[in-house]
């Protein structure tokens, strides 16, 4: 049994299969950072367009100790947040530096007041309810795929979906007492 006994080449033939799995799996790693990075960067974006349309509370209202957004005001502040921070065009389309892949679809957005409250919406598997005055928008964009989703033909890109929920925050102080 000599056959047996004869290893050399072995090391070779190991290291033929180990090195496309190295590969694999460091493909696969910068594809899911890739996603989570883009994720949390979108989330802290809309969150900031959302903050900025809570933000637009309607003075008169808020005289009389009533917390009421001012919901075209608010609306037009979101757009304009949104497009800034994202860089998208007018017509949410992304612009150079943009982390985005391709166009943003604002796929909810809702200004709600105390006429409304509590107030509970569905989207998807994803249900909320909203108990004071707030601001909530989702939002829909493409993202592509790195090079292992190209290359196992997952197809070129996937829909990446962000949505938050914020209202605005009065503290209440007397004159005087910062």
């Amino acid at each position: 049994m000599k056959i047996f006994k004869d290893r050399r080449g072995s090391v070779s033939i190991l290291t033929l299969f180990i090195i496309p799995v190295i590969i694999a799996v460091g493909a696969m790693v910068a594809d899911i950072g890739n996603f989570f990075c883009v994720k949390i960067s979108a989330k802290h974006m809309l969150n900031l367009a959302v903050r900025a349309a809570a933000g637009q509370i309607d003075i008169e209202e808020l005289s009389n100790e009533n917390i009421v957004i001012d919901e075209s005001a608010a609306s037009q502040k979101f757009y304009e947040a949104l497009e800034k921070n994202l860089r998208l065009d007018s017509n949410l389309h992304p612009l150079t530096g943009s982390i985005i892949d391709g166009p943003v679809s604002v796929a909810y957005l809702k200004i709600i007041n105390n006429d409304e409250l509590p107030y509970t919406y569905s989207y998807g598997s994803f249900t909320e309810t909203i108990t004071q005055p707030s601001v909530t928008a989702i939002i829909e964009f493409p993202v592509k795929y790195g090079m292992l989703g190209q290359v196992t033909g997952t197809g070129t890109q996937c829909t990446m979906t962000v949505h938050v929920t914020a209202g605005p925050q009065l503290i209440r102080q007397e004159i005087g007492e910062f």
